[in-house]
């Protein structure tokens, strides 16, 4: 008897063990969920362009993360010198995810979910990667608007686990729009804007790419729900397998494209040249008042500029041609408006250059030729009109 019973339970074990052999083993990187999360724009001024972030989920570990390489720190000591030079530094930090949407709720920006259909071996090529891009050693970089964010740093990363699907789709497809369209659209109508459309220079009238327009997070959300990718069968499936909106924020949806406010920028530059030229003729301390503030605006203007172009790596500052209305000549045309004591022949020369330079700024900023200044042009044109005006009828008198 005792021999049946050990009989039976070698022929149990063995059973056993080959159906154990014959149970599937689970992949590597099955049991991980891999997302975007996107975010709508918000109230800063560095949210205006939205946010967006890559989340790794672990449904055994119930680990859930989220990689934001949007994070700076006003903090840092070097902050304002890497800021002023184009030299900012943003790094990658992993966050819970929970606690981000929680976040964005609170700052009432819209939150969307991209559940990615990925293979397995991609999600543990891209947990490994993010999770060494955000090591001390790996996770800063030299932020760029438009060329390397935080939505181009999630692009790229999703882009190198497929094998540069991507680059391959969009990276020659025309978007229609420019840079400086998105900076205006996304900004639109107050005094951020109008800053931001002096300081663009004429590179980020370039037309984008598809693939480079993917710089506004929603812009990449977008593209992604038209991108089909091979399954582990070799199936070509959609690479959103499921999208679903987290949060809906309570504010104005996004332009669909930049407003033109080229007939207001007339009205305020005409009439600011209209007050500039009844100070002017009024003479005595109103009109040097009037017309060299005027002037001094314009003096620090160009200076600005001058140095983006001249001594920063602001790239997309660069080849302004803003400066034929904004000039650090400017600051000599202010001292012709304080003082009288000038040659004459030498403030006729100043003032026929800066007129030059106006006129020529206008007609190219209504053609659009080198960029899109044809609003700046309307607004600061006929000011500078005036003031030359008054200027070269003093001169004369």
């Amino acid at each position: 008897m005792r021999g049946w019973r050990l009989l039976c339970g070698v022929l149990l074990a063995v059973a056993g063990a080959r159906g154990a052999a014959q149970e599937p083993v689970a992949e590597p990187g099955a049991e991980l969920d891999i997302y975007v999360m996107t975010m709508g724009p918000g109230d800063a001024i560095w949210e205006r362009f939205g946010h967006n972030a890559l989340g790794v989920r672990n449904r055994v570990t119930g680990e859930d993360v989220v990689y934001n390489w949007g994070v700076f720190r006003f903090t840092e000591a070097d902050f304002l010198p890497r800021f002023l030079r184009g030299e900012m530094r943003y790094s990658v930090e992993a966050y819970d995810a929970q606690g981000t949407v929680a976040h964005y709720q609170q700052t009432n920006r819209s939150v969307w979910i991209q559940d990615l259909a990925l293979t397995p071996t991609q999600k543990v090529a891209l947990r490994d990667f993010v999770e060494w891009n955000a090591l001390e050693a790996n996770k800063f970089y030299r932020y760029d608007y438009f060329g390397d964010n935080c939505s181009t740093r999630v692009r790229d990363v999703l882009d190198r686990v497929l094998g540069g699907v991507l680059q391959k789709q969009f990276g020659e497809l025309p978007s229609g729009r420019s840079f400086r369209d998105e900076a205006r659209r996304l900004t639109d109508m107050d005094f951020l804007y109008t800053g931001i459309d002096i300081g663009l220079g004429s590179p980020s009238d370039r037309e984008m790419t598809r693939f480079e327009a993917m710089f506004i997070p929603m812009r990449f959300q977008e593209s992604l729900r038209e991108v089909k990718v091979a399954g582990a069968d070799g199936i070509m499936r959609p690479i959103v397998a499921e999208e679903r909106e987290v949060f809906r924020a309570t504010r104005a949806a996004d332009l669909e494209a930049p407003a033109s406010h080229q007939l207001r920028y007339l009205i305020i530059g005409f009439a600011l040249a209209l007050l500039l030229w009844i100070a002017g003729s009024k003479g005595g301390a109103a009109a040097r008042a009037a017309l060299g503030t005027w002037s001094v605006i314009a003096g620090i203007f160009g200076m600005l500029l001058v140095g983006l172009w001249g001594f920063t790596r602001h790239v997309w500052a660069y080849e302004n041609m803003n400066l034929l209305f904004f000039s650090p000549l400017w600051f000599l045309v202010a001292y012709l408006a304080f003082r009288k004591a000038v040659p004459a022949q030498a403030a006729k020369v100043l003032i026929v250059v800066c007129l030059a330079g106006t006129v020529a700024g206008l007609v190219f900023g209504l053609l659009r030729v080198p960029q899109a200044a044809e609003q700046i042009a309307l607004l600061a044109a006929f000011p500078n009109l005036a003031v030359l005006a008054q200027l070269w009828k003093r001169r004369t008198a």
